[in-house]
């Protein structure tokens, strides 16, 4: 596991080959990290708020250098033009078009 991650205020070690990562601010975890040879699994739920799954693209963002990223069982939505956002895939456009929508609601 990417070493710097391990500085993030959101990831706490549970064990050696389990962390969670939690609200900077509560004791609520928002998702699970297993670490098994050279496989990273991040386990979430589909249900978070906007904010909690900003902490949970950042976490992943932070642990992908260098690595493949298979976020094929993260979908998010999809963008206007029909395309699919997912965690890592089409993140910024799907985060611009979520923000962009949330300003008409208010």
């Amino acid at each position: 596991m990417n070493s710097s991650i391990m500085t993030s205020p959101f990831i706490r070690k549970v064990s050696a080959v389990h962390y969670q990562i939690h609200l900077s601010t509560t004791d609520k975890v928002i998702g699970d990290i297993a670490v098994s040879q050279n496989v990273v699994t991040i386990q979430y739920s589909s249900e978070l708020l906007l904010d909690e799954f900003i902490i949970i693209h950042d976490v992943i963002s932070h642990l992908r250098k260098g690595s493949i990223i298979d976020d094929s069982k993260s979908f998010l939505g999809y963008l206007p033009n029909g395309d699919s956002a997912y965690i890592i895939r089409n993140w910024k456009p799907w985060l611009d078009y979520i923000q962009t929508s949330m300003k008409y609601c208010q």
